[in-house]
């Protein structure tokens, strides 16, 4: 797993990293240098700061060597390993350099004996910049979402000027603790001159070093704080903290409590010190203490493998009793730093319990379904939920013993009574509604129901409008028939030749390439999730993101990785309302059931199976249905489809898999998402006109404040372009043109580097919205 940096300053190493590798090995050489440009001079003051923790990091001054500092020439020499022993590219700072320059004004470049050596480097070498080509400030670098840290900074003179001043404290700084943070003046003078309560608990965990910074000031320190807080800091740190955990409301020390309850983030290592004290009185505040709360869950694991051990009646209510005897720990600090996973698990373990005590519902497949659409799917959620923090707190034996004695058995139990009723009402018939125009369909592979609601939330929270139903996938599931099942175009596919679950498109036997060109046939575009083109009457678009690939190789790690992809798939449907889509429409082909100890295996020999897969087989002609569940395929109901009863598969051992005819990989989501109310404010272009010189291309737009203008030609900017005002106003700004007149021209609004506006026209021409 990729580790997050836990301070600015590693974050700003690891930017520095990353753009040394943003190359195409395929195409280029690996660049010899990374140049960075700082026209201000806004990063000079930091730079010995960061030079500290980044060898490779060199500057443009007078000669000296020892400090990484030296002319252009012997930069050239550093780039081209003449100088020194490096491991890694170089990476050289260029003050009072502006990129632009170096990029554009040659001329000048050869009269300056500074840069004139470095000049060449910009063809061997890579920029580390902004994505509109401008140098990185430190505003631009610690607010850009884009290559930056996605922070937020007020933009007024008073926090730009204490920024240059802090910033040097600001690189040591937790940076999860400053996300969700407005770094204004406020916030920086604070930086600069802390608090008393900050000190202190930055005292507990480095006394040494916070006495030395204080200097001269200590003994001023110490005084001061006994008199705010009435704690003696001469007594060493764990008088202090004990001091700090018994103190209650309206003790002079409860400041420092509620200081550390509202940034624990800032203070990470605290929590060390404070395990190791045990509460004087255990009848009273026992929940403030970390020792009693990890006392707690040790004694919450050993009972849950005791629970595990009884009857499974006993061991559900066995576990229903711990959840109600810890679920108050789950309101303590230490569970909000995650100190208390067990307990958290609980909640979801309990509602799987409760479920397993609670008789199945619905009389018909519909009841069922409809059922398990509403309710049922959170037992699936429960069920990911808990394997995650069993794997994120090394819980796996408590956990995955509840699992493996409940979950199982409830899917057994619901697998077993869908089933039965398949046999008797036979499986239903779904297809894809009517798409209406302004709709693109978007198709995830493997977005199990739990997922779908768990996305459903997540759009409705950020203001979208999203409305879930449920349908039914193909016999079997298999993506090749459920992809094909669940696309426009299902309806007119049939069963194929190949002796395989493959059904045949208008084109021949199903491939994805042919799918997308039976329904490009059918009048839909198809759209790159990606890079969505501006919307057009239908769309059908695939997300990259495979949920159901990432479970074969992962297992139940996909528990963990299953977020990811939501966020992911969050982005993507942001990227097709962008590009002006009115809706999207998510489906899928299949679920999945994902199980501790893996399912159970069926047998069914292959000599009776024409073909055979973990989930599902083909019988032969001559074979009688025997102990299998057997359905006709829906591409052709002379086909018989084999599958195993229960959860059971026809491979073992397997952790996430497809088992039989289940609930979970059977019942599908068709999700529809749109922009509550009507689909005004997309951006447009309404007037373009050019300067007599033709070296300026003025634009006015509607519902386009603060995007960003860019003049192409053939996918290529050309000039410097800026963002739409908030008066919808814009301008491209570029030099020679004579090449350019009669040429096809576009100009482009975009959003977080997202095109969503493009309008067509020969350079030059006055042009005018109709």
């Amino acid at each position: 797993m990729k580790a997050i940096p836990t301070t600015v300053l590693a974050a700003l190493i690891g930017k520095l990293h990353e753009q040394a590798k943003r190359y195409n090995p395929a195409l280029e050489s690996a660049p010899i240098a990374v140049l960075w440009t700082d026209e201000k001079r806004e990063w000079e003051a930091v730079l010995p700061q960061i030079k500290q923790q980044l060898p490779e990091l060199f500057s443009l001054g007078a000669y000296a060597p020892d400090q990484r500092i030296g002319p252009g020439v012997w930069l050239r020499m550093v780039a081209d390993r003449q100088v020194g022993k490096l491991e890694g590219i170089p990476i050289l700072y260029l003050p009072g350099v502006s990129n632009g320059s170096l990029r554009t004004d040659l001329r000048g470049v050869k009269e300056d004996p500074q840069l004139a050596p470095l000049a060449e480097l910009q063809f061997r070498g890579l920029f580390w910049r902004q994505e509109n080509s401008k140098d990185w400030t430190l505003r631009a670098f610690l607010e850009s979402k884009r290559n930056g840290m996605g922070l937020t900074v007020a933009g007024n003179h008073e926090t730009a000027r204490a920024l240059a001043a802090a910033f040097g404290k600001l690189l040591n700084r937790n940076l999860p603790a400053l996300i969700g943070q407005n770094i204004d003046e406020r916030f920086l003078d604070q930086l600069m001159n802390p608090n008393p309560d900050e000190d202190v608990l930055r005292w507990l965990t480095a006394p040494d070093e916070i006495q030395q910074e204080k200097a001269n000031a200590w003994d001023t320190f110490v005084a001061t704080s006994h008199t705010r807080f009435g704690v003696d800091m001469s007594k060493g740190p764990v008088e202090v903290a004990q001091k700090i955990l018994a103190c209650q409301t309206g003790d002079a020390a409860y400041p420092l409590w509620e200081k550390y309850c509202a940034h624990w983030h800032s203070y990470p290592d605290i929590y060390e010190v404070f395990k190791h004290i045990s509460p004087p009185d255990l009848l009273q505040g026992a929940e403030r203490y970390p020792s009693e709360n990890e006392a707690d869950e040790r004694k919450l694991a050993d009972a849950l493998l005791q629970a595990v051990t009884l009857e499974p009646n006993a061991a559900a209510n066995k576990v229903l009793e711990l959840e109600q005897k810890h679920q108050s720990r789950r309101e303590t600090l230490w569970a909000q730093m995650e100190h208390a996973p067990l307990a958290t698990a609980m909640q979801y373990l309990a509602e799987i319990s409760r479920a397993f005590l609670s008789p199945l519902n619905g009389g018909t497949v519909a009841d069922f379904s409809q059922h398990y659409a509403e309710t049922g799917w959170r037992i699936d959620a429960a069920a990911r939920e808990s394997i995650a923090i069993a794997q994120t707190a090394d819980l796996e034996k408590p956990i995955y013993a509840v699992l493996e004695t409940l979950y199982r058995r409830w899917l057994e139990k619901a697998a077993e009574s869908f089933q039965q009723l398949v046999q008797r009402d036979g499986y239903p018939h779904w297809s894809l509604p009517d798409v209406p125009d302004g709709t693109v369909v978007v198709f995830v592979d493997g977005l199990r129901f739990d997922l779908a609601r768990e996305l459903k939330e997540k759009l409705v929270d950020e203001g979208l409008a999203a409305q879930l139903e449920h349908g039914f996938t193909s016999i079997p599931s298999v993506t090749s028939s459920g992809k094909v099942w669940v696309s426009p175009v299902g309806e007119l596919a049939e069963g194929g030749s190949s002796g395989g679950f493959d059904p045949k498109l208008p084109k021949g036997d199903y491939t994805a390439e042919k799918l997308r060109k039976a329904i490009e046939a059918n009048g839909f575009c198809i759209v790159d999730t990606e890079n969505p083109s501006i919307a057009n009457g239908q769309g059908w678009g695939e997300f990259p993101g495979d949920i159901d690939s990432d479970g074969h190789k992962k297992g139940l790690r996909l528990a963990r990785a299953a977020p990811a992809h939501l966020d992911d798939l969050k982005r993507t449907i942001r990227r097709l309302f962008a590009a002006g889509w009115k809706e999207v429409w998510v489906v899928t082909d299949h679920g999945w059931i994902l199980l501790p100890g893996g399912l159970p295996k069926a047998e069914l020999p292959a000599k009776i199976a024409e073909t055979k897969w973990g989930r599902c087989a083909i019988l032969k002609d001559s074979v009688d249905d025997q102990d299998w569940l057997v359905l006709p395929w829906s591409y052709d109901a002379t086909v018989r489809i084999a599958l195993a009863r229960g959860i059971s598969a026809f491979s073992s051992g397997r952790e996430y898999d497809h088992g039989g005819l289940s609930p979970q990989e059977s019942i599908i989501p068709l999700l529809r998402v749109s922009r509550p109310g009507p689909v005004e404010g997309q951006p447009k272009l309404t007037s373009i006109s050019w300067n007599s010189r033709k070296t300026i291309c003025s634009v006015i737009a509607s519902d386009a404040a603060e995007l960003d203008l860019s003049l192409e030609r053939l996918a290529f900017p050309i000039g410097e372009g800026n963002a739409i005002d908030k008066d919808g106003k814009g301008r491209v700004i570029f030099e020679e043109v004579d090449d350019l007149l009669g040429e096809q021209v576009s100009l482009v609004l975009r959003r977080d580097g997202q095109k969503v506006c493009e309008e067509k026209f020969n350079f030059g021409e006055v042009w005018h919205a109709a």
